[in-house]
């Protein structure tokens, strides 16, 4: 053997021994300790295959977001997308089994069974395998937050890519390619704007507003019906508070002059 190949295969060594734990820190999977960290919407920026089938699909799409929600199971999440493929928009949802760090998704026919990986701030990124029909193959996919990605980060990616074993070629999206519309989105805003919107036809109003009126106009009137029947009632008990008073005046006073005349008689 040459000591040319031996210099070679020794600095191949050192370099396979430097990488692995280099890439045993870069594919790290995401551990969460529940799912509402990933929940919400992502905006597809960078993707790769290793299937020719796969990648051609990854050269059609040009834009994609997805949308993560909670179900009543903490075990399933609800995963909604938008595709653009070709101009035209591919819109869906199904539900993904989550299993310790491990995901498993039926979209249509085919499967795909992955995990998320650690990744930068605002970023989430899904490696996985997949099968459909005959042909089985990986995808690693970067989604984030704005649809941008922090060109620093994007060494980091490839890295991870390559400690993947993915081709060297990487599809991006360009940014600029409107999303397609998420119908949900829409239904939330116009409930919002409905809960917030007061009556705006007349017919809406005087209903609203009548209901408030008779009940101030009855409670009024028997406001004013309790005052004046009590004023009565304090008039008539004063009334004959003073009839009463002047009957035992008169009746004071006339027993008073009687004794008087009596005795004047009396005395005469």
């Amino acid at each position: 053997m040459s000591v040319q190949l031996v210099v070679a295969l020794l600095a191949l060594a050192s370099l396979n021994a430097a990488s692995a734990p280099l890439c045993k820190e870069l594919v790290k999977p995401l551990v969460l300790e529940d799912h509402t960290e990933i929940y919400g919407k992502w905006v597809y920026v960078m993707g790769s295959a290793d299937h020719s089938v796969f990648q051609k699909a990854l050269g059609t799409l040009k834009s994609s977001w997805i949308d993560l929600s909670a179900t009543s199971d903490h075990q399933v999440v609800t995963l909604r997308w938008g595709d653009r493929i070709d101009g035209k928009c591919v819109v869906g949802a199904t539900n993904a089994t989550i299993s310790g760090t491990t995901s498993t998704v039926h979209i249509h026919l085919s499967e795909h069974k992955g995990q998320y990986l650690e990744t930068c701030p605002d970023c989430l990124l899904w490696s996985d395998t997949s099968r459909n029909g005959d042909i089985t193959g990986r995808y690693l996919l970067l989604f984030t937050r704005s649809g941008k990605m922090d060109p620093t980060y994007l060494d980091t990616y490839k890295n991870q890519a390559e400690c993947l074993n993915f081709p060297e070629t990487h599809h991006t999206y360009d940014g600029e390619t409107e999303l397609c519309t998420d119908d949900n989105e829409k239904e939330k805003m116009v409930h919002e704007d409905t809960m917030v919107e007061e009556p705006t036809t007349e017919e809406e109003k005087t209903t609203v507003e009548e209901p408030t009126t008779e009940e101030e106009k009855t409670t009024e009137e028997n406001l004013t019906t309790e005052e004046e029947k009590t004023t009565e009632e304090n008039l008539t008990t004063e009334e004959e508070k003073t009839t009463e008073e002047n009957l035992t005046t008169e009746e004071e006073k006339t027993t008073e002059e009687n004794p008087t005349t009596e005795e004047e008689k009396t005395m005469d």
